[in-house]
């Protein structure tokens, strides 16, 4: 898959001069041509959050386009990609549905934004196929007092509403449940999340819209067999973790979880939050009760909790994908039980590699930004981490094009005329230090330097 990188670029460039263009001055309008990687087992959902937005979906093994065209505002298209990993290339951000969210119902997860988000004011969702197992449901959570309504997006029907309070939930069930049925949540107050639930597999959100922190809500239901796998993996330090049922008050877990552990509780319908003293991850996957070849799919979330990071602790029922978005990507990939070594290997931008490790807790470190996803079987679905590309692609637009202009007035200071090569040349420690802390945050993910500078240089080509 080292061909990956090469083949979006390629295609970038028969819609574009073969030589660089040089970026915009400072205070010009500035196009951006969203641009990302992302793995799935059959199918990617697109949605559009903003008018006219123009996608393209490439692969990344056999040359050409799967599908190109336009969303709007609260479209959807789901497109047949079949197994494999894809380009992504848009004139304004969506989000991206992967798995088989239509072709196979029995999934689970919680909804994104066209930001990467997992709290909003806004989403736009296409609910699973079918609902044949008598426990689906989607619910709307607050973490904080939030009025949320629930349309049909196609009809414009208000399908449910109410005035929530912190820990309070809104949802939809039973003959509301209507197959490929477009919703638009919206919310005034606070922001709130949403979660599909037609089977357990997935990441449980924290109150921070990202896949790690302190406070987390979530349905942990009945399908398949009465019961799921609510699980809480420390990754920092050891954490002192409860768990308390909304509805009835009870506590049911309350103690530590050590230190790159993992402590799993076997529940069966329970509208539960969890409160840790130290920011860890919460997942309602498999593990306990299920172990080897449960079939769904889900990404780990790092230390971060975006889904593009360094260092994860994520289960498996057997699989795992490991996910490179840069050059020289260093990854390694251990038993977090044993220690074990179980894959060493470096992987280039838009490289997949599958691995089958079993079922267990994996350990994953990459010397640049990845994502890994754990499951086993073609039958689940989660939205890429590959969203989370598009904050830092503007970080990083922003952050080159102030440090150009520098150059260019230190230059005119000093009576020079500063060369295409000066300009454009790679942002220098000393220039990173200064802008790291405003990029960071607005990525929403700790940068390097050689991270800042790989993703400049696909820009400026």
């Amino acid at each position: 898959m080292a061909v990956g990188l090469a083949l979006l670029t390629a295609s970038l460039l028969t819609a574009s001069p073969a030589k660089k263009a040089p970026p915009p001055e400072v205070g010009e309008s500035r196009p951006r041509q969203y641009t990302t990687y992302f793995y799935t087992a059959g199918e990617a959902v697109v949605h559009g959050y903003e008018p006219d937005t123009s996608v393209r979906v490439i692969s990344l093994e056999k040359p050409g386009t799967v599908w190109q065209g336009k969303v709007g505002v609260g479209e959807t298209q789901t497109v047949r990609t079949g197994p494999g990993v894809f380009g992504f290339l848009s004139d304004k951000k969506a989000a991206i549905l992967v798995g088989t969210p239509s072709s196979c119902a029995v999934v689970g997860y919680f909804l994104k934004d066209q930001e990467g988000q997992y709290r909003s004011h806004r989403f736009f969702t296409q609910l699973p196929s079918a609902a044949s197992q008598g426990d689906e449901r989607f619910v709307v959570w607050a973490y904080e007092a939030a009025h949320v309504q629930i349309f049909d997006r196609r009809t414009e029907k208000l399908l449910k509403e109410g005035a929530l309070k912190a820990g309070g939930f809104l949802e939809l069930s039973g003959a509301e449940l209507v197959g490929n049925r477009v919703l638009d949540v919206r919310s005034t107050g606070s922001a709130v999340s949403a979660q599909v639930y037609y089977d357990e597999g997935f990441i449980v959100p924290a109150s921070t819209g990202r896949g790690s922190g302190r406070e987390f809500l979530a349905y942990v239901g009945a399908i398949t067999n009465g019961v799921n796998d609510l699980n809480v993996i420390a990754q920092i330090a050891t954490a002192k973790v409860v768990v308390e049922d909304l509805k009835t008050g009870e506590v049911l877990f309350r103690g530590p979880v050590e230190q790159g552990a993992i402590h799993s509780l076997t529940l069966s319908k329970r509208y539960v939050r969890v409160t840790s003293d130290l920011p860890v991850n919460v997942v309602v996957a498999g593990f306990k009760h299920y172990q080897d070849g449960y079939a769904e799919h889900h990404f780990g979330t790092g230390l971060e909790g975006g889904g593009i990071d360094n260092d994860f602790l994520v289960t498996t029922s057997g699989e795992l994908w490991l996910f490179s978005y840069f050059n020289q990507n260093v990854v390694t990939v251990t038993d977090a039980r044993s220690g074990k070594a179980v894959f060493s290997g470096t992987l280039g931008a838009g490289a997949v590699r599958g691995l089958t490790p079993g079922f267990g807790l994996y350990r994953v470190r990459a010397s640049f930004g990845a994502s890994v996803m754990g499951g086993a079987s073609s039958c689940g679905a989660d939205y890429s981490p590959a969203g989370g590309l598009f904050a830092v692609d503007e970080a990083v637009f922003d952050v080159v094009a102030q440090i150009q202009a520098e150059r260019l007035q230190e230059a005119k200071a000093r009576g020079e005329t500063l060369s295409d090569d000066a300009r454009y040349a790679p942002v220098t420690a000393s220039e990173w230090k200064k802008y790291a802390p405003s990029a960071n945050a607005k990525a929403k993910k700790s940068l390097s330097l050689d991270e800042v500078n790989q993703r400049a240089a696909e820009m400026q080509r």
